[in-house]
């Protein structure tokens, strides 16, 4: 007896014999998996270097900002990387926005499907970073150019599908790393891992309030110009140790109304330190010595202090003096942020 309607054609794998529908995918040579090892514990090292860095700027910890204090510091008198220290220190947003790029990139590192966007936004981050440091004479710029390399590294199995994409050629399918070639063990440290990390890479959110500078808490904060001094000068101008110009920074401890000063004196020294305003028309000021030492163990002038409409008044241990804010010192710190420039101001 015929029948019309037609059998189904039977499944490829209905047909295949029991071993080999039951066969797990085939696991990579040692080789090939002792190269992802070594390439999720890379992807590691520059996770912790990317997220330490990154955070300090975005803390604007690095290099600081841009305060008084630096007024009566000449440009021939810093190193080539204070000169990078204070160019950056200067606009926040530029300290910032490096930071974002960098812990951007370390968290891109925690997933095996975004690690090799990670490594290439790590490279040109860091890239420029090692530029800096041969430029400016940084001290690390063995370790800035291994991080640059690492991710680079990273990048690496990436970089010819991404080549090919970019001639518009067909890319292939994408082989994520495997550093765990174990199906069960994979399964649980794919999420472990991934979960540690973005914990990780957030955690320094909790402590913001920890890191961001504080003003002090001060009227002092300024650049002066002494106008006026009881001490008679020395016989000689290389001798005459008299104040000629004093910067407080506003930046500091807030609650003891700490922050940093520096003064130039007439020989054209400098002398540099500590101050606190203790709250009681009394000024504290420690001096800074190299090596450093304990705090109890410097040198200190305590002064009474008063202040009136830019007139600062300064007297104690041998001093007696009167400086005004001076608006030319302080030229540079008083300029502000503008979308939009005015008139030409390159001075």
């Amino acid at each position: 007896m015929s029948h019309n309607r037609s059998e189904p054609e039977p499944n490829a794998s209905d047909t295949a014999p029991p071993d080999e529908r039951t066969a797990t995918p085939e696991r990579p040579p040692g080789w090939v998996t002792a190269l992802w090892m070594g390439h999720g514990l890379l992807r590691a090292g520059l996770f912790v270097y990317l997220l330490v860095y990154g955070w300090s700027k975005l803390f604007l910890m690095q290099m600081g900002q841009a305060d008084f204090a630096g007024a009566l510091v000449t440009m021939g008198e810093k190193s080539p990387m204070g000169l990078l220290w204070e160019f950056i220190a200067y606009a926040p947003a530029v300290q910032f926005l490096s930071g974002l790029v960098e812990v951007t990139a370390a968290v891109l590192l925690i997933w095996r499907r975004t690690a090799w966007l990670g490594g290439l936004l790590g490279a040109a981050a860091l890239g420029v970073v090692y530029l800096l440091n041969l430029a400016y004479h940084v001290p690390v710029k063995g370790l800035a150019l291994a991080l640059t390399l690492g991710c680079v590294l990273v990048a690496l199995p990436e970089l010819r599908r991404l080549g090919a994409f970019l001639a518009g050629r067909a890319v292939g399918a994408f082989t994520p790393p495997r550093p765990v070639p174990w199906p069960r063990v994979h399964a649980v440290t794919r999420w472990v891992f991934a979960s540690l990390g973005v914990l990780i890479a957030v955690s320094p959110v909790a402590a913001a309030p920890m890191f961001w500078a504080e003003e002090v808490d001060s009227e002092l904060p300024g650049v002066y110009r002494v106008v006026e001094d009881t001490a008679a000068p020395a016989d000689q101008l290389a001798d005459d140790e008299r104040w000629q110009a004093i910067a407080f920074g506003r930046y500091g401890d807030r609650e003891r109304g700490q922050g940093r000063y520096v003064i130039r004196t007439a020989d054209g020294g400098l002398i540099e330190g500590r101050y606190s305003d203790k709250g009681d028309d009394r000024l504290l000021l420690r001096v800074s010595e190299d090596p450093p030492v304990s705090e109890s163990s410097q040198e200190t002038v305590e002064l009474a202090w008063s202040l009136d409409d830019g007139r600062l008044t300064l007297e104690g241990d041998g001093h007696d003096l009167v400086a005004e804010t001076d608006p030319d010192l302080r030229y540079l710190y008083d300029q502000g942020f503008s979308w939009f420039s005015g008139e030409p101001d390159n001075r």
